[in-house]
């Protein structure tokens, strides 16, 4: 009897010692000053990536400057999701875009060995409706994108508007800067990581250096970097404010009916 619970307290001692080591090993990568890198490093090729953070902060423009350098670096074609958009609408916006960034408005159409963005993601990707057929079907093109080549790059101000399961697939997140409601409603899996883009972007005194600047969360290293990104050369006030203005299109149409 004694030396089965010398056996037990020594099994014991050695759970909580792996739990201190891995709670050290996680405060540290957590912690860590994020090294400086550049935009077109952080960028998986298949992959997965989350862009979040505040509203009017650079979130599209910095998705649109990674589908360029992909584009000059790699010749890969990008594509902008738009589910439900008219034909003319459509056709209107391909005018704002580079011949090899098209505007597609299904999932059928998306190419292969292309950037995909899905922006505005919480529009079609609603956390409600996980259990969609929509949502099965998003599900089943993530899991395929290896395959296909393709990095899908969602857009959101925060990951509760995201079904979960994209954001277990997620290889990076991109920070723009996050709001401090951000922080504090974020998923539980997110949480600490969203709180610790808060404080990097918080001790940058000037706007318009936070704007610039973009926080990476690299999911395979556990690693935090950081770097800035310029526009891409093809960007306008126009793209800067297009979600708006689809929005405001689709209503004149609806109250048209």
């Amino acid at each position: 009897m004694v030396e089965r619970k010398t056996h037990q307290r020594g099994w014991a001692s050695k759970l909580k010692e792996w739990r201190q080591k891995h709670s050290d090993d996680y405060a540290k990568k957590l912690l860590a000053t994020p090294a400086k890198v550049n935009l077109f490093s952080t960028l998986p090729f298949p992959g997965i990536i989350l862009i979040m953070g505040m509203r009017r902060h650079g979130k599209t423009a910095l998705a649109c400057r990674a589908a360029h350098e992909a584009h000059e670096r790699k010749g890969i074609a990008a594509a902008l999701h738009l589910p439900g958009v008219p034909a003319d609408l459509r056709r209107r916006i391909q005018t704002l875009l580079p011949e090899w960034f098209h505007v597609v408005t299904t999932r059928k159409e998306w190419p292969e060995n292309a950037f995909i963005l899905y922006d505005e993601a919480s529009q079609s990707a609603h956390a409600r409706r996980s259990a969609s057929e929509e949502a099965v079907d998003l599900d089943n093109l993530i899991s395929i994108s290896g395959q296909r080549n393709q990095t899908i790059v969602f857009i959101s101000h925060h990951s509760r508007k995201l079904d979960l399961n994209i954001v277990h697939e997620v290889d990076r997140i991109l920070w723009k800067p996050p709001s401090y409601a951000h922080a504090m409603f974020e998923r539980d899996e997110l949480s600490d990581f969203t709180h610790r883009a808060y404080e990097f972007f918080d001790r940058i005194p000037k706007l318009s250096d936070k704007k610039r600047a973009t926080l990476c969360l690299d999911f395979h290293t556990f690693e935090f970097t950081y770097f800035t990104n310029q526009l891409a050369p093809w960007w306008t006030e126009d793209l800067s404010r297009l979600f708006a203005f689809i929005s405001m299109e689709m209503d004149k149409r609806e109250r048209r009916k």
